[in-house]
């Protein structure tokens, strides 16, 4: 993944939110989702954070965690349409 902007970060956040069927919290600093048994964040500032089931990633490059995230759920046997 090249390194994605701002605002490529929350479309992208947006776009799994859609999928997962969850509502995105977005505003000029956080954007992040969640759910039952699992939660992404990503700050403005370039760290985020995310939970699926008992695995987490914390205090991570942005990028990182949105990879992990979208990894752990396809694991987790969700189907991601992003």
């Amino acid at each position: 993944m090249a390194t994605m902007s701002w605002s490529e970060l929350r479309i992208r956040v947006a776009g799994l939110g859609a999928t997962l069927a969850v509502v995105v919290r977005s505003d000029p600093e956080v954007c992040g989702l969640s759910g039952d048994t699992f939660h992404l964040s990503l700050h403005h500032g370039g760290k985020g954070e995310c939970t699926v089931g008992a695995i987490s990633l914390i205090d991570c490059p942005n990028e990182l965690v949105l990879m992990e995230f979208e990894r752990w759920m396809r694991s987790a046997g969700y189907s991601l349409e992003v």
